[in-house]
This record gives C-alpha cells, sequence and structure tokens, in this order.
C-alpha cells in the first residue's frame, strides 16, 4: 500500500482531469497547465500507481482496468475533499438570522431604507435591529452584540481586533430656524458663538459627541443649553427656539424639508466627517457579514 505522506497530492486533480478527457491536451487546457507539465505529472503518476493509466487502442487514448477502477472514488474522494475546505456558495435567501447594527439616528436616517430594502428583497427570512451605540462599545462587539458599529473613528479603529471601512462622507454645516431675527444672509463667528445651542450627545455627561470633539480641536466653546439623544429632535427645537445646531449637511437637507429651517455655512474651519463601519476579526470571513457589510456599501452609495 502507498504511503499516503509519500504521495504528492497536487498530482490528484491532475489525474482526475487525466481520467475524465482521456487526452493529455484536454486535460492541460482544463487545468490551465502546458502539455509538457501534463504529460510530466503523467509520468510521476504512472510510477506513483504503477500502471499506464492511459494507453494508445488504435488512435485513441483509454483508460487501463487499473485507471477505471479509479474514475469513481477519484471523483467522491476529491469532491469530499473540496466540500470540505471550500465552503458552500453563500445564499441570502436561506439564511435565518437577526442582524443588528448599533449607530447613531443620523446614520440609520439616511441607511436604514435601502438596508431594509435590500434584506427584504435578498434575505427575507432574516431580521433587523438597529441600536444605540453602547458606552463600551468594544466589549459589545466581541460579545456579540452588535454585528456593526456604525459611527466615525474617533479611537474605534486602535481598538484590538477591530476592522473598519468608510461608508459616508459628509461635512458640518449650521441649521437656525427660517426667521431667526439675529442671522442675515451670513452667520459670524461672533453670533455664532453667542447664539444658545443644541447639541447631540448620546451617554454620560462624559461622553462626547464628534461635533464636540471637533470643537475642542479648534479651542471653540460654544454657548450649550440643551443637549438631545438623537439628532431628530433638533430641527423642531431649533424651529421654534432661538437656538442653532451643527448637524451633518445631508441630515440638514433632509430636515430642511420637514421644517421651518434655514442652513447656514459655520463660520468655522471644519474639517469633513468619515463615518466608518467597524467589525471585529472574527466576523472578517463570515459570508453573511460579507454580504451585510456589501449592502450598507450600497446603501451608502444611495445616501
Amino acid at each position: 500500500m502507498t504511503n499516503l505522506r509519500r504521495v504528492n497530492l497536487n498530482l490528484m486533480p491532475v489525474l482526475r482531469e487525466l481520467l475524465r478527457t482521456r487526452n493529455v491536451t484536454r486535460a492541460a487546457e482544463r487545468l490551465g497547465l502546458t502539455q509538457s507539465a501534463t504529460s510530466a505529472a503523467l509520468g510521476r503518476l504512472r510510477l506513483l500507481l504503477q500502471d499506464d493509466l492511459l494507453v494508445m487502442v488504435g488512435r485513441r487514448m483509454q483508460l487501463t482496468e487499473t485507471a477505471e477502477r479509479l474514475v469513481v472514488p477519484l471523483e467522491e474522494a476529491l469532491a469530499a475533499l473540496e466540500q470540505a475546505i471550500v465552503p458552500p456558495a453563500f445564499d441570502p435567501a436561506r439564511l435565518d438570522r437577526r442582524f443588528v447594527i448599533a449607530t447613531a439616528d443620523y446614520v440609520s436616517f439616511l441607511l436604514a431604507p435601502a438596508v431594509v430594502r435590500g434584506i427584504t428583497r435578498a434575505a427575507p427570512r432574516c431580521t433587523l435591529q438597529i441600536v444605540d451605540i453602547p458606552a463600551n462599545y468594544a466589549a459589545a462587539m466581541r460579545m456579540g452584540a452588535a454585528d456593526l458599529l456604525l459611527a466615525p473613528d474617533l479611537g474605534i479603529s486602535r481598538q484590538p481586533g477591530m476592522k473598519r471601512a468608510p461608508l459616508i462622507r459628509d461635512r458640518m454645516v449650521c441649521i437656525a430656524a427660517r426667521d431667526h431675527p439675529d442671522i442675515g444672509a451670513r452667520l459670524d463667528r461672533r453670533t455664532y458663538l453667542r447664539l444658545p445651542h443644541a447639541t447631540f450627545r448620546t451617554g454620560g455627561d462624559n461622553e462626547t459627541s464628534f461635533e464636540q470633539h471637533l470643537l475642542h480641536r479648534l479651542n471653540v466653546r460654544q454657548n450649550d443649553v440643551v443637549f438631545v439623544p438623537n439628532f431628530m429632535l433638533l430641527p423642531q427645537i431649533v424651529a421654534e427656539t432661538a437656538c442653532i445646531a451643527l448637524v451633518h449637511r445631508r441630515l440638514a437637507e433632509r430636515f430642511a424639508v420637514m421644517a421651518p429651517i434655514r442652513i447656514i455655512e459655520p463660520p468655522l474651519r471644519l474639517p469633513d466627517i468619515e463615518i466608518a463601519m467597524f467589525w471585529t476579526a472574527s466576523q472578517d470571513r463570515d459570508p453573511a457579514h460579507q454580504w451585510l457589510r456589501a449592502l450598507l456599501k450600497a446603501a451608502a452609495t444611495e445616501a
């Protein structure tokens, strides 16, 4: 009996094609090899199995008796091996799973409709849950509490085992009541700092929003008078009070349709904002997770 450890298993796919085609040239074409390389492999197989395997009968190559006996067991063995080491094709229609995405309402407001459409069409047995970003997001992600975290990268990617991909690029603008008495065609810096601000902030007193992070870097202290846990409260507060607010441009444009507000360029040099999606390394090769990430990327192009 041949010792399997001494067998070059790379020869087995070559043998399978030779048994299928009974032709060195056609086997080489199907394998993407040269004819000389395939002929050399046939020579090594003949030595290994101590049989000619393919012999010329008249003008055609025929399988030897030993080769005939190898056809079925070799096909079955290689098929079983391929099934064991190559994952089956992913079909979202057969998936039965709950996806959890942690993000602020700004991002879900922009992306959720397209994501929901994608899931209901392609994966009708799946459900989607959108939750607030947990305070200890890294631990929550490692424990499987969320599949994806969508947020600006305020150090998230520095967490061990965290993967990221860019999703949305935006910039901050100011919103105010359409008939605000203190704002003319432009908003100057002094007026901006003097007016009361409505500000998005999640969590407790120590939580810092991305807006506050930007202002801290610019050494700007604005007159924050109200903090809200979600962006959707801001247009109504701004429309009915003297407060102004910094929000993402895409959100401001949607707010302007919903409430009597106006969009104004802030008198600050603020950098663009990138919303990224984050996941753990353990989820990176999961076919269902890869499909979800592709769905988010497609939704971001529509937003």
